[in-house]
């Protein structure tokens, strides 16, 4: 239940998340464990993103302020960004041969 609980927070922050408010954003997702919930957090901000590209500056901006704190976070958003990139060019045949 703990875990539920931590996955529900952090997408309703996510979610939830624009210019004006993610000064108190950030705060409220520093008070929630985001050591523990780093693949929440991750996958929460890239599905976010994805689903609302208008918003992509705010969820950059987000995930810079987090990985002031946490740079593992920043560093398992950027692992997984470069594999989609690796898995979308597998898919569509992409001719980077050798690239990333």
């Amino acid at each position: 239940m703990a875990w539920q609980s931590l996955k529900k927070s952090i997408n309703g922050f996510i979610n939830k998340v624009n210019i004006p408010n993610i000064q108190s954003i950030v705060v409220e997702l520093l008070g929630v464990n985001l050591v523990r919930g780093r693949g929440l957090f991750a996958r929460s901000c890239m599905k976010a993103q994805a689903a609302s590209t208008t918003f992509t500056h705010v969820y950059a901006a987000l995930v810079s302020i987090v990985n002031t704190k946490f740079p593992q976070l920043g560093e398992l958003i950027l692992k997984r960004l470069v594999l989609q990139v690796r898995e979308g060019a597998k898919v569509s045949g992409g001719g980077a041969r050798g690239g990333l």
